[in-house]
């Protein structure tokens, strides 16, 4: 497995040694072990897979440039390269756009037509945020229909995010979508190893979580906001069992109705239990509301505690999830768990997907939707960066399938309407747990920071948060609160 081991006799260091750590995590392949081979091994899946039937615009990909991804991903032709979370290609003349204007010379193809294109379409995108801003909807309607003309889910990356931001739901993307996720699994596992959002954001928390249980903890209880596929877990479970703890695992049902439903909790479940069994690790897995597990936690306090370590986790936002969920609903799970934490012992890990715009750097909505689409730009350069130009249509499906659902200009409305009231700010009123060195140095290589354009940073000002960043823009903060 790809997670670093823990010294039997002493918690309070996650990692024996830093060689130890990093010769463990160097696995070329991060997606855990615990799902059955043919549900991640594209190489048994690529005679069938067809990303998308030909239509208007787009080819079918053919099987070989498939394979090439097998390849790449399970490094078969990165020799000397196994700590890679992304290809070394370079995305070429599809440099990322900032919104910023002042920027355009840099960063702009050299073709005058193509040059015209991209500043208008970066006019209209911020048009947009200050028509949002004024409560201009008419407006904002015929802006949606310019951009709507210059966008192409094939084109370079500005034309490529407002097309998923815009368009997505429309007719043809989501007919994209639909024929896409015929391919969901294989995607996912591509997707999940190209860039290293999530792989990062996972071993951020699951070290703050080994760091911080205590030794006389016999049970680890942990709430995971949203579980999903539940692939966060197996690289805890496995070091769990090197220290003899039991594992608790809820899993918070949600109310709200969720973008992708290509992950059932059933399935994770049964897969998550095959792979403790194999670690002979004792687990217990449930779904409830937030609610019911307060409830239940609070009956059984008044019992008398036993020996757990209460671990709160949040993930949102993150590419891989597919799915957005609202500030108010991350919100709500924050002050349930500070509330908790306030009588019991334990910690929040908290990774914002989306680099936790807030108010704290935005003073309007213009700004903060610049501020995402130059996040987002930033992501889809990402993973433009790990594939040739030849699979471009891969690199859309995966687009299609995971980061559209992750933009919606109604759901970033939303979202700013509820931290304008306060809604936003619940995680800052808990108090940060500093993050380790070791942990720091081990995120650099699992990023492969000294070969390509990710940065891995603690705050200075909040040693409790460690960022990801493409080049200089955030992609992912992870915090730790006790």
């Amino acid at each position: 497995m790809d997670f670093c081991g823990i010294d039997d006799s002493d918690f309070s260091c996650s990692f024996t040694s830093l060689e130890e750590c990093s010769a463990i995590s160097s696995s070329n392949s991060y997606v855990p072990n615990m799902f059955p081979d043919e549900f991640f091994d594209l190489e048994t899946l690529v005679e069938d897979i067809q990303i998308y039937p030909a239509m208007d615009g787009f080819e079918t990909i053919p099987t070989e440039e498939i394979e090439d991804i097998c390849e790449w991903i399970n490094g078969n032709d990165a020799e000397g390269n196994e700590l890679s979370p992304c290809l070394s290609l370079e995305s070429g003349q599809n440099s990322i756009v900032s919104p910023f204007m002042d920027e355009m010379s840099l960063l702009l193809p050299a073709d005058e037509m193509q040059v015209d294109d991209q500043l208008a379409l970066l006019h209209l995108m911020r048009a947009y945020g200050e028509a949002m801003d004024n409560g201009e909807k008419e407006l904002v309607d015929v802006i949606v229909k310019s951009i709507n003309e210059k966008t192409n889910p094939l084109g370079n990356t500005m034309e490529r995010v407002a097309y998923n931001l815009f368009q997505s739901t429309e007719n043809q993307g989501e007919y994209l979508r639909q024929e896409s996720s015929k391919n969901f699994v294989a995607a996912f596992k591509v997707l999940y190893q190209s860039i290293p959002n999530g792989r990062f954001a996972h071993f951020t928390a699951n070290s703050a979580i080994l760091e911080s249980v205590p030794d006389e903890a016999a049970i680890i209880q942990i709430v995971d906001f949203d579980m999903g596929e539940g692939i966060q877990w197996p690289p805890l479970i496995e070091a769990l069992s090197r220290k003899q703890k039991a594992l608790r695992l809820t899993s918070v049902k949600s109310e709200e109705e969720c973008t992708s439903s290509c992950w059932n909790f059933e399935d994770a479940k049964k897969r998550l239990l095959a792979h403790a069994g194999q670690y002979g690790v004792k687990l217990q897995i449930e779904e409830k509301s937030i609610e019911d597990f307060a409830f239940e936690l609070m009956r059984m306090k008044k019992r008398g505690q036993g020996r757990e370590w209460l671990v709160f986790n949040c993930m949102v936002g993150l590419p891989h999830m597919g799915r957005r969920r609202s500030r108010s609903s991350v919100a709500h799970f924050v002050k349930v768990a500070r509330e908790l934490l306030a009588n019991l012992k334990g910690i929040l890990t908290f990774g914002d997907g989306e680099a936790g715009e807030s108010l704290n750097t935005c003073c309007s909505y213009t700004s903060y939707f610049d501020n995402l689409i130059r996040h987002y730009q930033a992501i889809f350069e990402s993973l433009e960066g790990s594939f040739p130009v030849y699979l471009a249509e891969a690199r859309t499906a995966m687009e299609s399938l995971f980061l559209a659902p992750l933009m919606s200009p109604t759901g970033w409305s939303m979202d700013w309407e509820e931290m304008t009231k306060g809604r936003d700010q619940a995680e800052t009123q808990l108090e940060g747990r500093k993050l380790s060195q070791e942990s720091l140095a081990e995120a650099k290589q699992i990023v492969n920071e000294r070969e390509n354009s990710y940065r891995v940073t603690i705050e200075r000002l909040r040693e409790n948060e460690m960022v990801l960043r493409w080049k200089e823009t955030p992609l992912v903060r992870v915090s730790t609160w006790v």
